[in-house]
């Protein structure tokens, strides 16, 4: 006799061992869309560096234009200074 799925479901709901959530319950994240929220998304440089050197892992994608480029460049900076104290003068 083959196992029956539904069944055992069932059975457990009746027994109060199982959970019941409705439809929708769990939220999925959403892919991310677009240069900006994948650039958002690094959070730290080893991820960064990932997503700008991408091209070594698959060479058929398409180069990054200039200003995709400083954008790159500009979030790292933002990472590399984030906790400097130092820098900031009052």
């Amino acid at each position: 006799m083959a196992f029956d799925g539904r069944a055992w479901i069932e059975q457990k709901i009746r027994e109060g061992r199982a959970i019941v959530r409705p439809v929708g319950y769990h939220i999925v994240a959403e892919r991310l869309q677009g240069f900006a929220s994948r650039l958002n998304a690094c959070r730290d440089l080893g991820e960064l560096e990932g997503f700008a050197n991408r091209r070594k892992l698959n060479p058929a994608l398409p180069k990054w234009n200039a200003s995709e480029r400083d954008a790159i460049l500009r979030r790292k900076f933002e990472m590399e200074n984030s906790g400097n104290e130092r820098r900031k003068k009052k």
